[in-house]
């Protein structure tokens, strides 16, 4: 079977069920196997996705702030091993920071985004570059500067001030005149939250059904994950980062050298299925994205979803997996089948390897939910679907992602426990507390 072959199949199969959200690029030795959308960038309206659709990129925004130092570092106007008081007098810097420990996130500055009230009240208020850096500022370190690796956005608004007192422009119009406009990058640029953006796509979450997400002000993220982008542009992206166009090649090999763990600067350096692989994900407000370029394979991998529920960093390496011919477990089709034991299902399942995650299995109008945490803790809840019955054993997969569920009974029909698979894949036994 061809790599065309293969894509196209994993492709059909996910997509079959639903379970694929926002717009995926695959580029491969010099050829684009994939460039399309899947689902909806606006359900309001029933706007379908394609490859043209603009997504909020998160953290892969931290990339280009990189860009930018390096490309001042280039021009004489800083250096990036200054401490960071010199561009910013009054910002407190007795532990003589500098902008390399924020490009490095190992400045030991707490990350604002990890702050209590943040989730539930600070990202919903509008604020100035100044107010957020003095927000914390005055902050104790985490560690001594250069001692070891933290990531925070604190860095990267920082070197977002920087980048604005040095070269005397907003961010925005900085990236637009230095990266944007020479790429030809026509369809990438920082989200204020204000400005109407032809093309955007709207990001949701998911509680039985795809919802809104909580409202989160654009005034904060800028140089930390503010920029909108499509699969398109970063691949015009990825392709300028393979040459001298808008930095040098020792600068830009400098800038992909990991300094603590596997963090560079705004790139992960890592090794995924046994290869070297530049990577970065973002997350922000429904959105959910991943990069992959595995630059000695000539492989890059760009999933950007509106779902902020789509396991996008396991799709994207098993789009990597089924591409270098590795094996992948493809979704079963959703056929429902007959079943009306609904109520014997129902509990609270508690996973034999976890302390604190369990399942919710309940039951609403006739139908079958999982209730279950995710990333950063947050709930979802997953209609289940019968696909198989077999004696003592029933399967069922969710809908919106996939994940699988078979549970066990006894020949009195009672579950004696259920294995559970989740969306990367991984098989755990859970048990009720009477089981």
């Amino acid at each position: 079977m061809s790599v065309e072959e293969r894509i196209n199949q994993w492709i059909a199969s996910y997509d079959g069920n639903g379970y694929l959200n926002g717009a995926i690029l695959v580029a491969y030795k010099g050829n684009i196997l994939i460039n399309k959308g899947f689902g909806l960038a606006n359900r309001e309206h029933k706007v379908p996705n394609t490859p043209a659709t603009k997504f909020r990129i998160g953290s892969i925004t931290k990339a280009f702030t990189a860009m930018c130092i390096f490309q001042l570092h280039e021009q004489q106007k800083l250096n990036i091993h200054d401490k960071i008081d010199k561009y910013l007098p009054h910002y407190p810097n007795p532990e003589g920071i500098t902008i390399y420990h924020c490009l490095t996130n190992t400045a030991g500055i707490p990350n604002y985004t990890s702050s209590p009230d943040f989730w539930p009240r600070t990202m919903r208020l509008p604020s100035t570059l100044d107010q957020l850096i003095d927000s914390f500022k005055e902050q104790k370190l985490e560690f001594q500067p250069g001692s070891r690796f933290g990531y925070s956005s604190s860095g990267y608004a920082i070197l977002t001030a920087i980048i604005e007192n040095v070269s005397g422009m907003s961010y925005s119009d900085y990236i637009q005149a230095q990266i944007c406009l020479p790429l030809g990058m026509y369809n990438t640029g920082c989200d204020d939250g204000i400005n109407v953006i032809p093309g955007m796509a709207s990001g949701y979450s998911f509680w039985e059904k795809p919802i809104h997400t909580a409202y989160a002000d654009m005034s904060l993220p800028l140089g930390s994950y503010g920029l909108y982008s499509t699969t398109e542009d970063l691949l015009v992206w990825d392709q300028a980062l393979k040459s001298a166009k808008i930095l040098s090649q020792e600068l830009m090999n400098h800038m992909f050298t990991p300094h603590l763990q596997s963090y560079a600067c705004g790139w992960v350096v890592s090794n995924e299925l046994g290869r070297k692989c530049l990577n970065h994900f973002g997350d922000i407000s429904g959105f959910f994205n991943d990069f992959l370029r595995f630059v000695d394979d000539e492989l890059t991998i760009i999933f950007l979803s509106n779902m902020n529920v789509t396991p996008v960093t396991h799709l994207s390496r098993d789009i990597a997996k089924t591409i270098f011919e590795d094996q992948v477990t493809l979704p079963p089709i959703a056929v429902r089948v007959p079943f009306t034991g609904l109520d014997a299902l129902t509990g609270c399942y508690f996973l034999e390897n976890e302390t604190n995650t369990s399942l919710d299995i309940s039951t609403k109008n006739q139908e079958l939910y999982l209730t279950v945490t995710k990333m950063y803790g947050v709930p979802y809840k997953f209609k289940l679907i019968p696909i198989r019955q077999e004696p003592g054993r029933i399967t069922f997969i969710t809908d919106m992602i996939y994940e699988h569920l078979e549970f066990c009974c006894s020949l009195s029909g009672k579950v004696e426990y259920l294995l559970y698979t989740d969306y990367h894949g991984e098989l755990q036994r859970g048990y009720t507390m009477s089981g």
